[in-house]
Formats: structure tokens, sequence, C-alpha cells
């Protein structure tokens, strides 16, 4: 497999659900480590139609890369901490129509 590169994780993947007879009540479920290592490998073509489907949507479009390319499930992926969704978006900024930056790097105009 071609690898684009590898980044751990600042952050756990911490999944948060709530019992409705206990409004006040949340629960935690760590589902990935701090220093997770997550590898992405290299988009093929028909990855980067994603760009396509979300249009100017860039964290939509950044998730759905994430969870293509690495060894996240949709639930993990959705419940990344933002820092590191920014980090690995650094990663694949330079697939982005137009190089835009969605992470760090990224600045305001």
């Amino acid at each position: 497999m071609r690898m684009l590169g590898t980044y751990a994780l600042k952050h756990p993947i911490v999944l948060e659900t709530r019992d409705p007879s206990k409004a006040d009540e949340v629960k935690e479920e760590e589902l990935k480590p701090a220093g997770f290592m997550v590898t992405l490998r290299r988009p093929k073509g028909k990855d980067l139609t994603v760009f396509d489907r979300h249009g100017d949507a860039m964290v939509a479009a950044t998730l759905d890369m994430i969870e293509r390319l690495s060894q996240l499930d949709a639930t993990e992926v959705a419940n990344l901490d933002g820092e590191d969704v920014a980090e690995l978006g650094n990663l694949l900024e330079r697939f982005a129509p137009n190089g835009q930056p969605t992470g760090a790097t990224s600045s305001a105009t």
C-alpha cells in the first residue's frame, strides 16, 4: 500500500453517549488513545471525487477523506478532536482543489 503519511493523535478519540433516562449523565468511551498512529494511504482518483460531492464544504470533505484513506471507521472519524482533524487535513491539503488549506497552516482572509 502506498502511504501518504502517519500521524500520532494528540487527543484520544472519545465517544460520548447519554442515557435518555438520565439526561445529566454522560458516558465516555475511549475508542482510540492519544498517541494512536493513524496511517493515511495515498488517494486514488476515485477518492478525489469526494471533493466534487462536498463542493465548498471542506471540513466534510476532509472528514470523508480521512475515513476513506485511514484505518479509522466513521464513528471514530466523527469523534476526532478538532486539532487532530486539522493536522490530518494538512496531510491531505495538496490534493484538495486549489490546494486549499484545511488546518493550522490556513490563514484568515
